[in-house]
């Protein structure tokens, strides 16, 4: 048995959730994989990790690109010598800005869809095909993703829902649930 390993997708600036996420998690004790798409943002939440005496890999990773979720979830499941596959993801992917909604273009909403609601299939559905086999394992899809506001994220918590029912259908454990503090959680 080695050291469990989590996966933060969707890291961003050093003082925003996917970091946060990140550091909590190597406080407790996981090897983190911090996916984002700016090198130079997730090396910075690598480094602090480090620094206070965690260990974590940075993987550049656009969620709106399924070879990018693809190639994510196979370096997490072979982690390396002394690592657990992954078995804690978090999807925390999102581009809320804010703006009037009279002047939000159909670009925009898309690229909003794209990264909040395509991204959040991509990553979720790959989650559980890695881990509903394993027969454990926690996805979590933050505010920024998982949102109930009217956001393109409330397909996440239909999606998992469809999928805890597929997955009970087989006679497999598959929770889903939505908090308080607007995040999806799954857990088999």
């Amino acid at each position: 048995m080695g050291r469990p390993v989590a996966v933060v997708v969707g890291v961003g600036a050093e003082l925003g959730l996917g970091a946060a996420l990140c550091r909590r998690f190597a406080l407790e004790g996981h090897h983190v994989l911090v996916a984002g798409r700016t090198a130079d943002k997730i090396s910075q939440v690598v480094r602090t990790i480090e620094k206070d005496g965690g260990t974590a890999q940075a993987v550049v990773t656009d969620t709106t690109r399924e070879s990018d979720v693809v190639r994510l979830f196979d370096q997490a499941m072979s982690p390396g010598a002394g690592l657990d596959p992954a078995d804690l993801i978090a999807y925390n992917a999102g581009n809320n800005r804010k703006f009037d909604f009279r002047e939000l273009s159909a670009e925009m909403f898309e690229d909003f869809w794209r990264i909040g609601c395509f991204g959040g299939f991509l990553v979720g559905r790959e989650a559980a095909r890695r881990l509903v086999p394993l027969g454990r394992g926690t996805i979590l899809f933050t505010g920024a993703s998982g949102s109930m506001r009217g956001k393109p994220g409330f397909a996440h918590f239909a999606a998992a829902k469809s999928r805890g029912r597929n997955e009970a259908s087989h006679g497999r454990r598959w929770d889903c649930n939505w908090s308080s503090n607007q995040s999806t959680s799954l857990a088999c």
